[in-house]
């Protein structure tokens, strides 16, 4: 039972590290998005003031919505404050989600998109 306490402990106290932030995340891709080409994905993030948030870790994970072909994992490099920009490649066309993951010190937060690649 003790082992139980002890795992339960780790992890309680592995979330009070953290902290959700009040960000809004966007993201933008060009007009015409082409299967198996390199797209450049750009995500903007601001505060609730409405500030860039700059120099957060970001992460871009693309998925497909109906098929299981792995998660397409980029970091993102920021371009300026609050922008910051992945490159991928969406493999087939169809329904994709695009998760942005962003954390700066203890704030962090995830949200996903869905977007649909027609040719």
């Amino acid at each position: 039972m003790s082992k139980i306490f002890l795992a339960v402990a780790v992890c309680a106290l592995g979330l009070f590290g953290q902290e959700k932030a009040n960000w809004k995340i966007q993201y933008e891709l060009p007009k015409q998005v082409k299967a198996n080409y390199e797209t450049p994905l750009t995500v903007k993030i601001t505060g609730a003031d409405g500030k860039p948030v700059a120099g957060a870790e970001v992460e871009t994970v693309l998925t497909m919505v109906e098929m299981d072909h792995g998660e397409f994992k980029e970091a993102a490099k920021m371009v300026k404050p609050g922008v910051y920009e992945s490159k991928h490649k969406f493999i087939m066309a169809g329904a994709w989600q695009i998760e942005v993951k962003a954390k700066k010190g203890k704030a962090s937060k995830s949200e996903k998109f869905r977007y649909e690649v027609k040719e």
